[in-house]
């Protein structure tokens, strides 16, 4: 199911001619974005965030008052779903670092090309979408998704969320189907059952934590993979591996 939408920008730039012409590059674009504020600083700007909630911020690294790492890092702290871009006219990968840090998902330099500027927009319309679609089936009358969108839906939340204390009940409840529909819908639709989907994907991550990260306990190992009680996860691990978690370990150990 594809929902389409117009989605909310803002520009925080301290340069007039150059905030102007990043809106009229934009604009030039035909892009489903609409502008919504601009300002002249990170102070002003988050004021304005607060108050028109934007899906984009666009904003320079070099202003006063409150400059850009400032105030990506207050956004990613209070408004971390917003999608920032950060411009600058200094090439320094120190501040990339520091910006990525913060969440911010592109970094453009200075004089910004239409290619490049279109570029960044496309690939955040595309997160922006898929946020939306996956988050607007669950204001949608249930009843008017086929049953290959609900295993679907199924399969995005149970994999964006098998790391945390999950059951099927949740999904289920939001879409207003018994545990038991949502179960043989998805099973019928991926050939497997929800239960050993997410205990497909908590083991993957078992296994990775357990090679790539040598210094981390077996207990943190399975905190981090879904796994609350570590007797319960080493005996899941052994019961799909052949191993135990400290076996794996060791036999991977390069």
């Amino acid at each position: 199911m594809s929902i389409k939408r117009t989605y909310k920008y803002m520009v925080v730039e301290d340069e007039y001619l150059i905030r102007e012409n990043i809106i009229k590059k934009i604009t030039s674009l035909n892009l489903p974005l609409e502008l919504i504020g601009k300002a002249s600083n990170g102070k002003d700007g988050l004021e304005l965030v607060e108050l028109l909630q934007p899906h984009l911020l666009i904003t320079d690294i070099k202003m006063p008052q409150m400059d850009g790492l400032a105030f990506t890092k207050q956004l990613h702290t209070s408004y971390p779903s917003i999608k920032t871009v950060i411009l600058s006219g200094y090439n320094d990968f120190t501040f990339a670092q520091q910006a990525l840090r913060y969440g911010v998902k592109d970094f453009l330099l200075k004089p910004i090309s239409s290619e490049n500027l279109n570029e960044c927009l496309q690939k955040i319309i595309v997160m922006l979408d898929s946020e939306y679609n996956h988050t607007a089936v669950f204001s949608a009358d249930p009843h008017s998704l086929s049953k290959e969108e609900i295993s679907n839906i199924t399969e995005v939340y149970l994999r964006e969320n098998f790391k945390k204390d999950i059951s099927l009940s949740e999904v289920a409840d939001k879409l207003g189907f018994t545990s038991d529909y949502i179960s043989r819908t998805f099973k019928k639709y991926k050939n497997e059952s929800p239960i050993k989907y997410i205990t497909r994907l908590r083991i993957n991550e078992a296994k990775q934590l357990l090679i790539n990260h040598p210094n981390i306990d077996i207990k943190k190992v399975g905190e981090l993979s879904g796994y609350s009680d570590p007797f319960y996860f080493s005996r899941v691990f052994k019961s799909n591996t052949g191993l135990y978690p400290s076996e794996y370990r060791m036999h991977h150990k390069k």
